[in-house]
């Protein structure tokens, strides 16, 4: 059992109510969010899959351009040519397969 505000005079009420029992309005029913936990159902985050792979794979593309000869910064820090040589592109593809993997959900259903 919680506690509300009514949209009418900005008391607080209980949810059992339906009326507010200071100015004795009706009250809307409450909608819960689709978004909500314990609304979305378990794998429904299709949209936020794709998003998140673009996302992982702009930012190995902007550090591999940060640690590239092409950049506009220096770093004065050494950093070993096996960063870009390999790892970086590996984590690239990941964020690809991420990408592809919620297009094949989005697809999929």
């Amino acid at each position: 059992m919680g506690v509300r505000e009514c949209p009418f005079c900005g008391k607080s009420i209980s949810d059992v109510f339906r009326d507010c029992p200071h100015c004795h309005e009706t009250l809307p029913e409450r909608r819960i969010p689709a978004t909500a936990p314990e609304a979305r159902a378990a794998g429904s985050d299709r949209p936020t899959t794709f998003r998140r792979g673009l996302l992982y794979m702009l930012t190995v593309a902007f550090i591999y351009y940060l640690l590239s000869p092409y950049s506009f910064l220096k770093l004065p820090v050494p950093f070993a040519p096996f960063l870009t040589r390999y790892l970086l592109p590996t984590f690239f593809l990941a964020g690809m397969a991420f990408a592809l993997f919620g297009i094949y959900q989005n697809v999929r259903e």
